[in-house]
C-alpha cells in the first residue's frame, strides 16, 4: 500500500510537470531555420537520449569486463595444462 501511494504521488508530481511545460520554445539547429516545439517533448527527448547512451555505455563496459575475465580464465587454463603435463611425464 505504502508503495502504491508513492508510485501514485510520483506519477502526479511527473504529471504536473509535463502540464507546466507545454509551451513552445525555439530550437536552433546546426544547420537551417530553427523549430519550434513544445518544451516537454524537448525535455523528454534530451533524458531518453542521455539514458539511451548510458545503457549503450554499460553494456559495453560489462561486455569488456566478461571479456577480459574469460581472457584471464583462459590464461589461467593454459597455465595449468602445462603444469598437469610435467607432472604427467
Amino acid at each position: 500500500m505504502p508503495r502504491l501511494l508513492f508510485l501514485l504521488l510520483i506519477g502526479a508530481v511527473a504529471l504536473f510537470f509535463a502540464w507546466s511545460n507545454t509551451h513552445h520554445v525555439e530550437v536552433g539547429l546546426l544547420l537551417g531555420r530553427p523549430v519550434h516545439v513544445r518544451l516537454i517533448f524537448l525535455l523528454l527527448t534530451t533524458f531518453l537520449l542521455g539514458h539511451f547512451t548510458a545503457v549503450l555505455l554499460n553494456v559495453y563496459m560489462r561486455t569488456r569486463i566478461k571479456a577480459k575475465i574469460r581472457r584471464k580464465e583462459m590464461a589461467e587454463d593454459a597455465h595449468g595444462d602445462e603444469d598437469e603435463d610435467l607432472f604427467l611425464e
